[in-house]
């Protein structure tokens, strides 16, 4: 028994000295002479050197402080003075990193087992610098160990504790070049706990232009994701900032400042929150965002709530990587979630809601990287679009307007078709599929768009929004759009189809047609390439053509349409009255961009009106003639042609001064052949016509190939009753 008491004691005795006699050896042991060894192995293991200038320690440590609270862990802390780290041979730095000292807890049980787990790592005073080229070459990805490095190690790191220091980035990819300082705060600042000294103007003004319902729905939002969460015992509540940093730069060589605070550890294996508050300009954006940093690895390491101000959207691009139109003024609020990763980050902008001119928009966006292309996806929503928000994208909006918004565009003030050149390469930089709908669009108030519902794609370069639909004037119009910026020139093609359209609706504002009855249907098909939407059309094959059925139209604009002098006076004398349109049919031919009238006429109870011409896509002129031919009686009928000419945005219609003093000359044939009425049938059973519409004209122009409407009139033209009585050939 005393045999066995003595080495059980002995084997405490031990236990309990070796422990000891490690600490004696570990507090007296010189470690500067293991400063060659281990910037060896570390210069080996980062593929860079890696030097220690100054004293190189180790303490042991019963107790530390770890993953926020003080626990019993046993272990080394390692220190060494002055350490740095080599940036690559490229780089403008010379050292990615120069730390004042760097300390490293260690524990010692798991190096048995080849763990290699540091629970805690310390940079005092860091100054950093971070560099990337423009082939995405960067300083802080390290090589991989060396073949002769010890393989098979597990290594783990707890947390990551800041201090004061300096950090310099530069970012070729991003044209950024900025350096930030970091700075100890007086006292730790609760989360979202306003202080003297926080500036609230991005905040302030997004909520102002936003609205403040947008703001109030993101917070209840976030409420009821931390209800969520703490009925699911996940609550976490983010610690306090410790530290204020500030930023001045440059990036796409616009002006670069901003300031901030964010927390004082980063937990990297117990994730807990890790504040960030920021509030950034860069040029005219301003940007601030609230919110946490969790583990990276996690699907919602960031949560953030996100403001974001602008003059324009096409400034996003070198900031977020994202071609945006040119824009008038904007401000958007929404939430920003995800992680991010090199090659492999996932973010999503949730329940955003956003301002654009007149403009509003809402819904929830996905961001995705690979190894390939950046990719954006997801849902967007409006009450209202205006077109000359869209700006250069739609070909809208003055000199002025550009100018007041930082417009960069080249579309000229006297041109209708956007001529904003295609930027292959933004469109080469990521992918899109965004379903779009919106409830109001106006083009301008009289006819406002409504009920759009598109998919806008692009894949590969190539831009599509198939199917886009959208109701107009009481009608439906179904088109697509297809641009792709791979050839060159970019090649593209649009298709329409506009069904039932009211032509009361399309003419509002128009005298005359205001209160006219009938319905429009039409197709355009067109195809060609340019650098920009007005090239593709003004080099672009292919044909428009329209047809109105079953319509009315104003006595008084008809008369005036024949320069019938004293009818038109007799129709103001005795009142303006509706006459039946028999039928109204257009069908053009482009080729390289001018559309050739192979088939216009309007035929009412009355009149015929045949209009030949052309409309020049490329040049945006037009250069039509109306010839009338009136049916009855006309006294002092001047039967001269009318000039329809000017651009798409100034349009003139005057008296063909010509055909004038040759008082008519005979009757004008109307030139159709069977093809452009074999085009327009397929319309007819669109509309739903019956045989007191277009049929019969058509019928008869398609049989006789060439008619005079002065020696004939077709079927369809005889005098109709109105309100119950026979129309009047003459006055």
């Amino acid at each position: 028994m005393r045999s066995r008491r003595r080495i059980v004691f002995g084997v405490i005795a031990l236990l309990v000295a070796l422990p000891l006699l490690a600490v004696l050896v570990i507090a007296n042991l010189d470690w500067n002479r293991a400063k060659p060894w281990l910037q060896t192995r570390a210069s080996a293991a980062l593929g860079r050197e890696v030097k220690i200038d100054g004293a190189l320690a180790a303490a042991w440590h019963w107790r530390r402080h770890i993953d926020g609270e003080d626990s019993w862990s046993p272990g080394l802390r390692f220190s060494a003075e002055r350490v740095r780290i080599a940036n690559p041979d490229w780089a403008k730095h010379a050292q990615f990193a120069e730390l004042q000292m760097l300390e490293i807890d260690l524990r010692l049980l798991p190096l048995l087992w080849r763990h290699l787990e540091m629970p805690s790592i310390r940079l005092v005073h860091p100054t950093l610098a971070f560099e990337r080229r423009k082939d995405g070459s960067d300083s802080w990805t390290f090589d991989d160990p060396s073949a002769d490095a010890d393989a098979g190690w597990k290594v783990d790191i707890g947390e990551i504790e800041f201090d004061a220091g300096t950090l310099h980035i530069d970012d070729a990819q991003r044209d950024l070049d900025a350096q930030a300082e970091i700075t100890p705060l007086k006292e730790p600042i609760a989360f979202g706990q306003r202080v003297e000294g926080d500036d609230p103007t991005t905040r302030r003004d997004v909520v102002q232009r936003v609205g403040k319902a947008a703001a109030q729905h993101l917070r209840e939002a976030a409420e009821q994701r931390a209800a969520r969460a703490a009925s699911r015992g996940d609550a976490k509540q983010p610690p306090p900032y410790l530290f204020a940093w500030t930023v001045s730069g440059t990036m796409a060589g616009a002006r670069l400042s901003g300031n901030g605070r964010f927390g004082g550890v980063l937990a990297l294996k117990n994730p807990k929150p890790f504040p960030v508050r920021a509030d950034v300009e860069i040029g005219g954006t301003e940007i601030a965002l609230t919110g946490t940093i969790t583990d990276p690895t996690s699907p919602d390491a960031i949560d953030m709530r996100l403001w974001i101000s602008g003059r324009n959207l096409a400034q996003l691009y070198p900031i977020a990587g994202i071609a945006l139109p040119q824009s008038p003024p904007y401000a958007t609020i929404g939430r920003l979630a995800g992680r991010f990763r090199p090659h492999q980050s996932l973010l999503r902008y949730e329940d955003f809601s956003a301002r654009v001119g007149g403009s509003d928009l809402a819904g929830t966006l996905t961001y995705k990287s690979n190894d390939q292309r950046p990719s954006l996806s997801g849902e967007v929503d409006s009450t209202l679009l205006r077109f000359k928000d869209l700006g250069a994208l739609v070909g809208s909006g003055s000199a002025e307007d550009k100018s007041a918004r930082g417009d960069t565009s080249t579309q000229p003030d006297d041109r209708v078709l956007p001529a904003q050149p295609f930027n292959a390469e933004r469109w080469s930089a990521m992918d899109a599929d965004v379903h779009f709908t919106g409830k109001r669009v106006i083009r301008n108030e009289e006819q406002p768009v409504s009920d759009v519902d598109t998919q806008i794609r692009m894949q590969n370069g190539v831009l599509t929004l198939d199917p886009l639909r959208f109701g107009m004037a009481g009608g439906r119009v179904d088109a697509s759009l297809r641009v792709d910026s791979n050839a060159q020139p970019p090649k593209g093609g649009i298709s329409i189809a506009a069904r039932k359209l009211q032509l009361k609706r399309l003419f509002e504002k128009v005298d005359g047609l205001s209160s006219s009855l009938g319905e429009v249907n039409g197709e355009v098909k067109l195809s060609g390439s340019g650098s920009s939407i007005a090239g593709i059309l003004g080099a672009s094959d292919g044909s428009m053509k329209a047809l109105l059925t079953d319509g009315r139209v104003s006595e008084t604009a008809m008369e005036e349409a024949g320069l019938n002098v004293a009818n038109v006076l007799l129709s103001k004398l005795t009142g303006d009255r509706q006459i039946d349109i028999n039928c109204a049919a257009a069908a053009f031919s482009a080729k390289s961009g001018t559309a050739n009238a192979d088939m216009f006429v309007f035929d009412t109870e009355n009149a015929l009106v045949d209009i030949q011409g052309t409309v020049s896509l490329r040049d945006e002129r037009i250069d039509l003639t109306l010839h009338p031919h009136t049916r009855g009686i006309r006294l002092f009928s001047l039967r001269s042609p009318l000039k329809v000419s000017g651009s798409f945005k100034h349009v003139d219609v005057a008296v063909d001064k010509k055909g004038l003093l040759l008082r008519g000359g005979g009757a004008i044939g109307l030139g159709l052949v069977a093809a452009p009425v074999a085009a327009l049938l397929p319309l007819i059973a669109t509309s739903g016509a019956d045989e007191k519409s277009c049929a019969p004209l058509l019928a008869d122009l398609k049989k006789d190939g060439v008619t005079a409407p002065a020696a004939k009139a077709p079927a369809a033209s005889k005098a109709k009753a109105t309100d119950g009585k026979s129309a009047p050939a003459h006055r």
